[in-house]
Parts: C-alpha cells; structure tokens; sequence
C-alpha cells in the first residue's frame, strides 16, 4: 500500500512539474503569447515616431506673367534661378504615411522684364529688373514605398504660404531715362507636388512597426534626394518713381512656378 501511494505522489509530482515548465515557457496564458512572440510587440514601441529635417535646394523658374498698373503686361519676363535652405519637424502616420512642417528662405532670384509704351511720339522701350527673396511655409503629406531595402520611393503634397519681399529696383529706357521700382512685400497661398528617394544610411531597409527605424537603434538617417514643383503664388513691387514721384502703380509678378532639385537629411527622434 504504501509503495503504490509512493509511486502515486511519484507520478502526481511529475505531471505538476511538467505543468509548470509549460507554463513557464508560454508566459502569455491566455492571451496564447510566448516570450519569443512578445518580443517583436516590445520592440515595436521603440519605432520612431518623430523626425527633424534639413534640406538645400536650387530652383529653375517658369516664365511669370508681369503687369504693370494691373494692365500693361510685360514681355520676355524671366526669373533667374535661385538657391533655398530650410527645415523642419515631422511626424511617422504609420508604416508608409508620414507629414510634416517646413519653413524655408529662398535667396535672391531676379526678375526682368521689358515694357513698350508710346509717350506721344514713338515707341520707348524700357527694361526692369527687382530682386525677389522669399520665405516658404509648407504642411506636407508623403506616401512611401516599401520595398525591403534602403531606397525608400516617395511621392507627397503640400500646401502653406509664401511672403514675398522685392527689393529696390530700376527701369532703363531706350531714351536714356531711368525710373525706380520701390521695393515691396505680399503674402500668397502656396503649394507643392513632389517626388523622391529616401537612401537609409545606417539600417539596412524599413523596419517591422508604425514608424521608421523601429527595433533597430542605428537605423536613424535618410539622405533625401528629390524633385518639387512649387506654386508661389504671386509678388508685389512698390510703386514706379522718378525723383521720388510716383509715375506708375506697382508692377506685380503672378504664375510664379518653380522646379526644384532637392538634397537633404532626415533625423528620426526615439
């Protein structure tokens, strides 16, 4: 009798031990989680959620349309090229969405323009030219493309505002006299299309999760390489003088459209 309570006890003791290794080996109970299935849960939460950014770039301008008074138009007008800086803080939606806020300087780019009018006698041609510096504010949405390695195609939109600044400039005409253009500022709403690559620097492609870089801390830097066409609205001079006088209402410069080559990194925040 007491050989079989032994080997009773015996078997119960082993069937409670064989219990709790179960158990301790599935710490999810009922949730029907493992450590090992845990584990890519908790390394989720590290993903990076915000990001900084800073970005160069050089722009080619469309031909603007020019008027004079609100009437007289202008003919071949141009806007030279011109360089812009800036930055801004962003935002990981998800996997692919992400959004973000810059603010940028664009430097100076000259407008010109020549202008015919008759004063009485024969015609009289006259050539403008100002200077246009601007400072740019853009909300931006950006859709990413997953391809497993470390070139991230994108294409986003944004929409904002631009404040235009015209320096002092001048007209010459073709009977040796000159005017001044009074320098001038106006505010105008803008928007932008673009396109790109997202190069990972140091990861080796887009990581599981809601964000970029998640469960892998040394994925943290893109170099930025895209296109971007920017609607800037339209510009205002001051007005036309000679000596002081006014003369002439403030030309101003509409159709004002960019297309720019843009490099710059990105810097995700944990």
């Amino acid at each position: 009798m007491i050989a079989k309570r032994s080997t009773l006890l015996v078997g119960a003791l082993a069937a409670l031990s064989a219990a709790s290794s179960t158990q301790a080996a599935d710490l999810g109970g009922a949730r029907g989680g493992s450590m090992k299935d845990d584990m890519p849960v908790m390394m989720q939460q590290s993903a990076a959620r915000f990001y900084l950014r800073a970005d160069g770039s050089y722009a080619s301008y469309d031909r603007p349309s020019i008027a004079i008074d609100g009437q007289f138009d202008m003919y071949n007008t141009k806007i030279d090229g011109a360089w812009a800086a800036g930055g801004g803080v962003g935002y990981y939606i998800n996997k692919n969405w992400r959004a973000d806020f810059t603010l940028e300087q664009r430097f100076n780019a000259d407008v010109s323009g020549t202008y015919q009018f008759n004063p009485g006698g024969g015609f009289v041609t006259s050539d403008g030219k100002v200077g246009l510096k601007s400072t740019l504010g853009l909300f931006n949405i950006y859709y990413d493309f997953d391809t497993r390695s470390r070139f991230t195609p994108y294409v986003g939109a944004g929409l904002g505002w631009v404040n235009h600044k015209t320096a002092t400039g001048s007209f010459a005409d073709s009977c040796g006299c000159t005017s001044t253009i009074e320098s001038g500022s106006a505010s105008s709403v803008a928007g932008a299309l673009m396109a790109g690559v997202a190069v990972n620097l140091t990861g080796r492609g887009p990581a599981a999760g809601t964000g970029h870089g998640s469960g892998d801390a040394a994925r943290n830097l893109y170099l930025d390489l895209g296109y971007r066409f920017l609607y800037l609205g339209e510009a205002e001079t001051g007005a036309i003088t000679v000596n002081a006088t006014p003369v002439a209402a403030d030309p101003t410069i509409s159709e004002i459209h960019a297309h720019e080559f843009r490099v710059g990194l990105r810097y995700d925040i944990r």
